[in-house]
């Protein structure tokens, strides 16, 4: 069943609601929340949710609209301190699953995309997660997608420093719920055979691309593939601890990990040997470049032609990191504490899952068009993000009634060259004042 706009704000405040009811969880000092305070922590959720682009004060004048004793500016940084990034955390996952409902389904499956999106952090000198010598520092937001669903189904958040997309690949794997069956996909960078038995272990399948032949460390290498053009075949890998053996006489099925690296379900050379079966498919693109798949399923189940228009799906997860960051106003910051960064990106994730579920539920009428139309996902989030703002004094928003005065006409098959541009911090004194 659809949820409504307001059925969904009614949840995302019975959310924030269980959040206060349990802030001892989250605070990191004692007593924190306990008293009366011009920001109250449920007020304190709902401003940071709330947030966009613009400076604190201004954030502040328009969230209270204007009104005489609004809060100072310190006593929010004050308030946003004492209290755990883990709060929003928490609160994402809890309106994820209380919003959770017949997901849309490709042949039965539920499609997963899992990728990651490095975050600038602004100059703060007393940051230790720093890399290179002119102290740029990052924060990696590793996230699992519904792509079919447009929605962020989990979030893990890593040092820019320190980050490992695999591990948190294989955290995330590991806590989906096994209502349906599910395909993991993923680019390159995520070729792992741990990550592969992570997915095998939960029963899921998984389509990854990997590194093509001939590219430095891609596990292609390892196998005795045609030198070129496309194919469509089957390998039995045995994952071992053992460097002599079976491992010497047959490279290419046994594959050797020491005992530093990590595979988690082989724990030292006294533990049996892993097996796993795995299809790989290489296709041709239009422009005349391959792509090379590594894939769990069968070739009754998914062609390799099939697996080629799958794989396309999963540039849903570029597209929502991009509206999470330019739309939503992910990389513009409101503090250079680490803490309080990471409750702004959780904040972010979740509004764009609010905003998502409310424009996904909208009917476009139906007319006579030259082209399809689709919602103007830009100008759906400011009135998502308003109509969650507003109180109950406000004058009513009729959501959806607005939301479809903004239409995008649908022009298929249009594509462009990604252009690589290097990402940088959206400076405190270059925000709208």
């Amino acid at each position: 069943m659809k949820l409504t706009a307001d059925d969904l704000k009614k949840c995302l405040n019975e959310c924030i609601s269980e959040i206060v009811f349990h802030h001892n969880e989250f605070s990191l000092v004692p007593k924190a929340f306990s008293r009366t305070r011009k920001w109250p922590l449920d007020k304190l959720i709902h401003f940071i949710l709330s947030f966009g682009s613009q400076s604190l004060g201004t954030e502040i004048l328009e969230y209270f609209q204007f009104q005489d004793g609004f809060p100072s500016v310190s006593s929010l940084v004050q308030q946003r301190k004492k209290l755990s990034f883990q709060a929003m955390e928490n609160l994402f996952k809890l309106f994820y699953n209380r919003t959770e409902s017949d997901p849309v389904l490709f042949k039965g499956y539920r499609i997963a995309a899992i990728d990651g999106s490095e975050l600038p952090l602004p100059y703060n000198p007393n940051e230790e997660n720093v890399i290179g010598e002119n102290h740029h520092s990052t924060l990696y937001l590793n996230s699992l997608y519904d792509v079919c669903g447009k929605i962020f189904m989990d979030s893990v958040i890593q040092h820019g420093k320190e980050r490992n997309e695999t591990d948190a690949a294989c955290i995330m794997v590991d806590r989906i719920s096994e209502k349906y069956p599910v395909i993991i996909m993923a680019d390159r960078g995520y070729e792992n055979y741990n990550l592969f038995a992570h997915i095998e272990e939960r029963l899921f399948d998984y389509v990854i691309r990997i590194r093509d032949l001939g590219a430095i460390r891609t596990m292609a290498s390892g196998f005795d593939f045609p030198a070129d053009g496309p194919f469509d075949l089957m390998r039995d890998v045995v994952i071992t601890r053992h460097s002599t053996g079976p491992c010497i006489v047959n490279r290419i099925k046994y594959k050797y990990f020491s005992k530093t690296a990590r595979f988690d379900y082989i724990k030292d050379s006294k533990s049996n040997d892993y097996e796993l079966t795995i299809r790989f498919v290489r296709f041709q693109l239009e422009n005349g470049s391959y792509e090379l798949i590594a894939t769990s399923l069968s070739e009754d189940e998914f062609s390799a032609e099939e697996l080629k228009k799958l794989y396309q799906l999963r540039w849903n997860i570029e597209v929502g990191f991009r509206e999470a960051k330019y739309i939503l106003g992910m990389e513009a910051f409101h503090s250079k504490q680490e803490n309080s960064i990471c409750q702004e990106i959780y904040s972010r994730i979740i509004m764009y899952n609010f905003s998502m579920l409310i424009t996904l539920g909208t009917k476009i009428p139906e007319k006579e068009r030259k082209h399809q139309h689709q919602i103007n996902f830009s100008r759906a989030v400011r009135i998502c993000i308003a109509f969650f703002k507003q109180t109950e004094n406000g004058p009513p928003i009729d959501v959806e009634a607005t939301i479809v005065k903004f239409l995008l006409p649908i022009r298929s098959n249009r594509s462009r060259p990604r252009d690589t541009v290097s990402a940088c911090v959206v400076s405190f004194n270059y925000r709208l004042a």
